[in-house]
Protein backbone atom coordinates (compact mmCIF):
# COMPACT_ATOMS: atom_id res chain seq x y z
CA UNK A 1 0.00 0.00 0.00
CA UNK A 2 1.38 3.45 -1.26
CA UNK A 3 1.46 6.38 1.50
CA UNK A 4 -1.76 7.65 -0.28
CA UNK A 5 -3.72 4.85 0.41
CA UNK A 6 -3.29 4.80 3.52
CA UNK A 7 -5.00 8.43 4.36
CA UNK A 8 -8.68 7.30 5.31
CA UNK A 9 -10.83 9.20 2.87
CA UNK A 10 -12.04 11.30 5.55
CA UNK A 11 -8.72 12.64 5.74
CA UNK A 12 -8.20 12.66 2.49
CA UNK A 13 -11.49 14.86 1.84
CA UNK A 14 -10.34 17.00 4.85
CA UNK A 15 -6.65 17.85 2.30
CA UNK A 16 -9.16 18.80 -0.16
CA UNK A 17 -11.18 20.82 1.53
CA UNK A 18 -8.36 22.83 3.15
CA UNK A 19 -6.34 23.33 -0.35
CA UNK A 20 -9.25 23.83 -2.97
CA UNK A 21 -12.14 25.60 -0.38
CA UNK A 22 -10.41 27.14 2.05
CA UNK A 23 -7.32 27.83 -0.53
CA UNK A 24 -4.52 27.29 2.34
CA UNK A 25 -0.73 26.97 1.36
CA UNK A 26 0.34 23.58 1.69
CA UNK A 27 2.39 25.19 3.99
CA UNK A 28 -0.25 25.83 6.07
CA UNK A 29 -1.62 22.82 5.74
CA UNK A 30 0.86 20.97 6.55
CA UNK A 31 1.00 23.02 9.85
CA UNK A 32 -2.75 22.36 10.93
CA UNK A 33 -2.39 18.53 9.95
CA UNK A 34 0.76 18.40 12.53
CA UNK A 35 -1.24 20.64 15.22
CA UNK A 36 -4.35 18.94 14.81
CA UNK A 37 -3.68 15.71 14.43
CA UNK A 38 -0.02 15.26 14.87
CA UNK A 39 0.08 14.12 11.31
CA UNK A 40 3.54 14.60 9.48
CA UNK A 41 2.73 14.53 5.20
CA UNK A 42 4.69 16.08 2.62
CA UNK A 43 3.67 18.96 0.34
CA UNK A 44 4.19 16.20 -2.73
CA UNK A 45 1.90 13.66 -0.68
CA UNK A 46 -1.03 16.53 -0.29
CA UNK A 47 -0.52 17.03 -3.94
CA UNK A 48 -0.70 13.42 -4.80
CA UNK A 49 -3.95 13.47 -2.70
CA UNK A 50 -5.67 16.20 -4.51
CA UNK A 51 -5.19 14.32 -7.99
CA UNK A 52 -5.35 10.79 -7.32
CA UNK A 53 -9.05 11.61 -5.48
CA UNK A 54 -10.20 13.61 -8.40
CA UNK A 55 -9.25 10.76 -10.62
CA UNK A 56 -11.60 8.69 -7.95
CA UNK A 57 -14.59 10.65 -8.46
CA UNK A 58 -14.24 11.58 -11.58
CA UNK A 59 -17.32 9.61 -12.80
CA UNK A 60 -19.46 12.72 -10.44
CA UNK A 61 -18.77 15.30 -13.17
CA UNK A 62 -20.82 13.30 -15.77
CA UNK A 63 -23.88 13.53 -13.37
CA UNK A 64 -22.94 17.46 -12.67
CA UNK A 65 -23.36 17.85 -16.36
CA UNK A 66 -26.70 15.89 -17.10
CA UNK A 67 -28.25 18.03 -14.03
CA UNK A 68 -26.96 21.25 -15.70
CA UNK A 69 -28.64 20.01 -19.05
CA UNK A 70 -31.78 19.97 -17.46
CA UNK A 71 -31.86 22.89 -16.03
CA UNK A 72 -34.80 25.85 -16.44
CA UNK A 73 -32.31 28.60 -15.89
CA UNK A 74 -28.01 28.05 -16.35
CA UNK A 75 -26.08 31.08 -15.20
CA UNK A 76 -22.68 30.72 -17.22
CA UNK A 77 -19.23 33.02 -17.25
CA UNK A 78 -15.68 32.58 -17.79
CA UNK A 79 -12.43 34.32 -16.37
CA UNK A 80 -8.88 33.93 -17.18
CA UNK A 81 -6.93 31.13 -16.12
CA UNK A 82 -3.32 29.79 -15.76
CA UNK A 83 -1.94 26.74 -16.43
CA UNK A 84 2.06 26.51 -16.04
CA UNK A 85 2.23 29.97 -17.68
CA UNK A 86 -0.95 29.16 -20.60
CA UNK A 87 -3.38 31.16 -20.81
CA UNK A 88 -6.73 29.28 -20.63
CA UNK A 89 -10.41 30.30 -18.58
CA UNK A 90 -12.39 28.90 -15.85
CA UNK A 91 -15.79 28.44 -17.05
CA UNK A 92 -18.47 28.37 -14.65
CA UNK A 93 -22.15 26.84 -15.26
CA UNK A 94 -24.62 27.62 -12.34
CA UNK A 95 -28.24 26.16 -12.28
CA UNK A 96 -28.91 27.12 -8.90
CA UNK A 97 -28.16 24.01 -6.88
CA UNK A 98 -25.90 22.78 -9.49
CA UNK A 99 -22.10 24.08 -10.15
CA UNK A 100 -19.84 23.02 -12.57
CA UNK A 101 -16.62 24.01 -13.52
CA UNK A 102 -14.25 23.46 -16.58
CA UNK A 103 -10.91 24.57 -17.59
CA UNK A 104 -9.78 25.46 -21.31
CA UNK A 105 -9.69 27.48 -23.77
CA UNK A 106 -12.04 30.52 -24.85
CA UNK A 107 -14.06 28.86 -27.79
CA UNK A 108 -17.29 27.26 -28.15
CA UNK A 109 -15.97 24.17 -27.79
CA UNK A 110 -16.21 24.17 -23.90
CA UNK A 111 -19.55 25.18 -24.36
CA UNK A 112 -20.69 22.46 -26.67
CA UNK A 113 -18.90 19.76 -24.77
CA UNK A 114 -20.11 20.73 -21.84
CA UNK A 115 -23.85 20.79 -23.07
CA UNK A 116 -23.95 18.33 -25.39
CA UNK A 117 -27.45 17.19 -24.92
CA UNK A 118 -28.33 20.81 -25.20
CA UNK A 119 -29.95 23.10 -22.57
CA UNK A 120 -33.89 22.57 -21.71
CA UNK A 121 -33.71 25.93 -20.17
CA UNK A 122 -32.84 29.70 -20.87
CA UNK A 123 -29.44 30.83 -20.77
CA UNK A 124 -28.01 33.74 -18.88
CA UNK A 125 -24.93 35.21 -19.98
CA UNK A 126 -22.60 37.95 -20.78
CA UNK A 127 -22.08 39.71 -24.33
CA UNK A 128 -19.73 36.87 -25.86
CA UNK A 129 -20.40 35.99 -28.76
CA UNK A 130 -20.45 32.63 -28.76
CA UNK A 131 -23.35 32.60 -26.16
CA UNK A 132 -25.08 34.06 -29.55
CA UNK A 133 -25.64 30.49 -31.18
CA UNK A 134 -28.14 30.05 -28.00
CA UNK A 135 -31.18 31.53 -29.17
CA UNK A 136 -32.62 31.10 -25.42
CA UNK A 137 -30.71 33.34 -23.93
CA UNK A 138 -30.86 36.17 -21.57
CA UNK A 139 -28.28 39.51 -21.22
CA UNK A 140 -26.91 40.61 -18.20
CA UNK A 141 -27.78 43.85 -18.07
CA UNK A 142 -25.40 44.79 -15.05
CA UNK A 143 -22.49 44.90 -17.65
CA UNK A 144 -24.71 46.65 -19.76
CA UNK A 145 -24.97 49.37 -17.37
CA UNK A 146 -21.25 49.72 -16.32
CA UNK A 147 -20.62 50.17 -19.81
CA UNK A 148 -23.10 52.56 -20.47
CA UNK A 149 -22.16 54.39 -17.40
CA UNK A 150 -18.61 54.56 -18.99
CA UNK A 151 -19.98 56.29 -21.15
CA UNK A 152 -21.98 58.81 -19.84
CA UNK A 153 -18.47 60.13 -17.65
CA UNK A 154 -16.42 60.14 -21.21
CA UNK A 155 -14.65 63.16 -21.65
CA UNK A 156 -16.11 63.64 -25.09
CA UNK A 157 -18.95 65.94 -24.57
CA UNK A 158 -20.88 64.15 -27.70
CA UNK A 159 -20.15 60.50 -26.11
CA UNK A 160 -21.16 61.79 -22.53
CA UNK A 161 -24.50 62.75 -23.55
CA UNK A 162 -25.35 59.23 -25.58
CA UNK A 163 -23.92 57.60 -23.13
CA UNK A 164 -26.35 59.13 -20.39
CA UNK A 165 -29.41 58.88 -22.63
CA UNK A 166 -28.34 55.08 -23.23
CA UNK A 167 -27.71 54.40 -18.69
CA UNK A 168 -31.00 56.60 -18.62
CA UNK A 169 -33.23 54.22 -20.53
CA UNK A 170 -31.52 50.66 -19.81
CA UNK A 171 -31.76 51.99 -15.89
CA UNK A 172 -35.74 52.54 -16.46
CA UNK A 173 -35.80 49.36 -18.28
CA UNK A 174 -34.89 47.86 -15.37
CA UNK A 175 -36.74 49.23 -12.56
CA UNK A 176 -39.91 48.50 -14.31
CA UNK A 177 -38.79 44.85 -14.70
CA UNK A 178 -38.27 44.67 -10.93
CA UNK A 179 -41.27 46.30 -10.03
CA UNK A 180 -43.44 44.22 -12.37
CA UNK A 181 -42.78 41.65 -10.30
CA UNK A 182 -44.65 43.10 -7.65
CA UNK A 183 -47.55 43.15 -9.47
CA UNK A 184 -49.71 42.64 -12.88
CA UNK A 185 -46.49 42.24 -15.59
CA UNK A 186 -48.93 41.08 -18.70
CA UNK A 187 -48.85 44.17 -20.56
CA UNK A 188 -45.02 45.66 -19.60
CA UNK A 189 -43.40 45.00 -22.65
CA UNK A 190 -46.17 47.31 -24.19
CA UNK A 191 -46.01 49.41 -21.26
CA UNK A 192 -42.28 49.94 -21.94
CA UNK A 193 -42.64 50.36 -25.97
CA UNK A 194 -41.96 54.17 -26.15
CA UNK A 195 -38.52 53.39 -24.63
CA UNK A 196 -38.02 50.32 -26.02
CA UNK A 197 -38.04 52.25 -29.33
CA UNK A 198 -35.88 55.26 -28.14
CA UNK A 199 -33.48 52.63 -27.03
CA UNK A 200 -33.07 50.93 -30.30
CA UNK A 201 -33.17 53.90 -32.11
CA UNK A 202 -29.79 55.77 -30.38
CA UNK A 203 -28.27 52.43 -31.12
CA UNK A 204 -28.97 52.36 -34.55
CA UNK A 205 -27.90 55.75 -35.03
CA UNK A 206 -24.67 55.53 -33.69
CA UNK A 207 -23.60 51.67 -33.92
CA UNK A 208 -21.27 53.30 -36.78
CA UNK A 209 -19.74 55.95 -34.52
CA UNK A 210 -16.44 57.45 -34.98
CA UNK A 211 -16.28 56.91 -31.39
CA UNK A 212 -15.12 53.86 -31.11
CA UNK A 213 -16.26 52.67 -27.57
CA UNK A 214 -19.90 54.31 -28.44
CA UNK A 215 -19.86 52.86 -31.23
CA UNK A 216 -18.82 49.00 -29.98
CA UNK A 217 -21.60 49.64 -27.29
CA UNK A 218 -24.42 50.34 -29.64
CA UNK A 219 -23.75 47.44 -32.20
CA UNK A 220 -23.51 44.86 -29.04
CA UNK A 221 -26.62 46.15 -28.07
CA UNK A 222 -28.67 45.53 -31.45
CA UNK A 223 -26.48 42.01 -31.33
CA UNK A 224 -28.06 41.06 -28.59
CA UNK A 225 -31.64 43.06 -28.65
CA UNK A 226 -34.00 40.27 -28.08
CA UNK A 227 -31.28 38.80 -25.38
CA UNK A 228 -32.19 42.06 -23.89
CA UNK A 229 -35.31 42.66 -23.65
CA UNK A 230 -36.85 39.06 -22.78
CA UNK A 231 -36.92 40.25 -19.10
CA UNK A 232 -40.04 42.32 -20.44
CA UNK A 233 -42.02 39.13 -21.38
CA UNK A 234 -41.13 37.64 -18.41
CA UNK A 235 -40.24 39.42 -15.49
CA UNK A 236 -39.27 36.80 -12.89
CA UNK A 237 -36.09 36.05 -15.18
CA UNK A 238 -32.75 37.40 -13.51
CA UNK A 239 -31.53 41.01 -14.69
CA UNK A 240 -27.76 40.27 -13.97
CA UNK A 241 -25.00 37.42 -13.99
CA UNK A 242 -24.23 37.75 -10.12
CA UNK A 243 -25.20 34.53 -9.09
CA UNK A 244 -22.20 32.62 -11.69
CA UNK A 245 -19.84 35.95 -11.13
CA UNK A 246 -20.02 35.08 -7.21
CA UNK A 247 -18.64 32.06 -7.94
CA UNK A 248 -16.14 32.81 -9.85
CA UNK A 249 -14.44 35.57 -7.69
CA UNK A 250 -13.01 31.90 -5.33
CA UNK A 251 -11.48 30.70 -9.27
CA UNK A 252 -10.01 34.08 -9.33
CA UNK A 253 -9.06 34.26 -5.81
CA UNK A 254 -7.24 31.23 -5.97
CA UNK A 255 -5.45 32.16 -8.96
CA UNK A 256 -3.70 35.29 -7.66
CA UNK A 257 -2.40 32.66 -4.53
CA UNK A 258 -1.26 30.00 -6.69
CA UNK A 259 -0.63 31.53 -10.01
CA UNK A 260 -3.15 28.71 -11.19
CA UNK A 261 -2.12 25.07 -11.54
CA UNK A 262 0.72 23.02 -12.82
CA UNK A 263 -0.31 20.59 -14.98
CA UNK A 264 -3.12 19.13 -16.78
CA UNK A 265 -4.13 16.64 -14.05
CA UNK A 266 -3.87 19.28 -11.44
CA UNK A 267 -5.77 21.75 -13.80
CA UNK A 268 -8.99 18.74 -14.29
CA UNK A 269 -8.88 17.94 -10.20
CA UNK A 270 -9.16 21.68 -9.40
CA UNK A 271 -12.00 21.91 -11.64
CA UNK A 272 -14.02 18.82 -10.73
CA UNK A 273 -13.41 18.96 -7.12
CA UNK A 274 -14.32 22.71 -7.10
CA UNK A 275 -17.48 21.67 -8.71
CA UNK A 276 -18.60 19.03 -6.10
CA UNK A 277 -17.70 21.27 -3.28
CA UNK A 278 -19.90 24.15 -4.93
CA UNK A 279 -22.66 22.22 -5.34
CA UNK A 280 -22.71 20.66 -1.96
CA UNK A 281 -22.33 24.02 -0.77
CA UNK A 282 -25.36 25.27 -3.09
CA UNK A 283 -27.45 22.44 -1.77
CA UNK A 284 -26.03 23.25 1.80
CA UNK A 285 -24.99 20.11 2.62
CA UNK A 286 -21.48 18.98 4.21
CA UNK A 287 -18.82 18.69 0.53
CA UNK A 288 -16.80 17.14 3.19
CA UNK A 289 -19.32 14.41 3.47
CA UNK A 290 -19.71 13.79 0.40
CA UNK A 291 -16.44 13.84 -0.63
CA UNK A 292 -15.81 11.31 1.93
CA UNK A 293 -18.30 9.00 0.93
CA UNK A 294 -17.62 9.25 -2.80
CA UNK A 295 -13.48 8.58 -2.49
CA UNK A 296 -14.42 5.48 -0.36
CA UNK A 297 -16.76 4.26 -2.98
CA UNK A 298 -14.01 5.27 -5.74
CA UNK A 299 -11.69 3.38 -4.22
CA UNK A 300 -13.72 0.19 -3.58
CA UNK A 301 -14.14 0.46 -7.35
CA UNK A 302 -18.04 0.94 -6.63
CA UNK A 303 -20.84 3.31 -8.24
CA UNK A 304 -20.75 6.99 -7.17
CA UNK A 305 -23.28 7.96 -4.54
CA UNK A 306 -26.03 10.25 -5.76
CA UNK A 307 -25.69 13.89 -5.70
CA UNK A 308 -26.78 15.01 -2.24
CA UNK A 309 -30.35 16.37 -2.12
CA UNK A 310 -30.84 20.20 -1.10
CA UNK A 311 -31.09 20.50 2.50
CA UNK A 312 -34.37 21.25 3.34
CA UNK A 313 -33.47 23.23 6.90
CA UNK A 314 -30.09 24.21 5.55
Amino acid sequence: MDAQQMLGPRLAGLIVMLCLRYRLSRAKVQELLWELLGLQLSAELLDQTIRQNAGQVAPVEELLREEIERAGLLHLDETPWRESGLLLWLWVFNAVTTVVYFIGARSAEIFVNALQGGLAGCLMSDGYAVYRSYLNRIRCLAHLLRKARGLAEATCRHTSQVGQQLLDLLGALMQATQAARDGPSEDLAEQQAPNLAQLKALCERHQNSPFAKLGEFCREMLNDWEAIIRPLLDPSLPLTNHAAERLLRHGVIARRLSFGTRSEQGTRAFALLASIIDTCRARKVSAWDYLSTALQAGRQGLPMPPLPAVSVGG
